[in-house]
């Protein structure tokens, strides 16, 4: 990665200022609009993540830029952090006003809409309880992929449908008793 050198402060003030006027990006010419008032070779990621407020019914989906520190000169001794673009997707509120949509699009606090990602965040920050509800979530529809959908490509009397149906009883069984850890573990402060 060859990024820019480090910036001046007050130049890193300007980048942050220059992506927080763009907080959603739902064009082509939008992120070119941005990409135009940003260095040429500023380093460039992607939030491996979509982004959403579980508690949000109602979302649709925006682009949202932000800036992230990243390494330039990995391996060298010129190695340094310097401001890089993350772009990240993230469901909003449908029916915001466009300030409410935008101020739901630059949240660092938003978790990964895959549960299961979205479980493995949650366990990471401490969030146990939550985390394992998620898991369970996730482990509840593997069973019913195993109960339902995968025997239907075998043979009627196959005897590994019937191996992946007690497999999916299991896994169900794991299921209930995570959610049921989920409610009653205390995590120590």
């Amino acid at each position: 990665m060859t990024g820019e050198p480090t910036p001046t402060p007050a130049q890193e003030k300007r980048l942050a200022a220059t992506i927080a006027a763009h907080p959603m990006l739902d064009s082509v010419g939008a992120l070119a609009a941005l990409l135009a008032q940003l260095p040429p070779k500023m380093a460039l990621t992607l939030d491996e993540h979509v982004r959403a407020d579980p508690a949000e019914e109602d979302q649709v989906y925006t682009v949202t830029p932000r800036l992230v520190g990243m390494v330039s000169g990995i391996g060298t001794e010129e190695a340094h952090m310097t401001p890089g673009l993350e772009l990240g997707t993230v469901y909003i509120p449908a029916d915001g006003a466009e300030d409410i949509q935008a101020a739901a699009a630059v949240r660092r606090d938003l978790p990964p809409y895959d549960t299961l990602a979205r479980a493995e965040d949650r366990i990471d920050t401490g969030d146990l309880n939550d985390g394992l509800k998620d898991l369970s979530t996730v482990l509840h529809g593997i069973g019913l992929l195993l109960e339902e959908v995968a025997p239907k490509w075998l043979e009627r009397g196959d005897e590994a449908a019937e191996s992946l149906r007690v497999e999916a009883g299991r896994i169900a069984n794991a299921a209930d008793r995570v959610r049921q850890l989920a409610a009653s573990v205390e995590v120590p402060e």
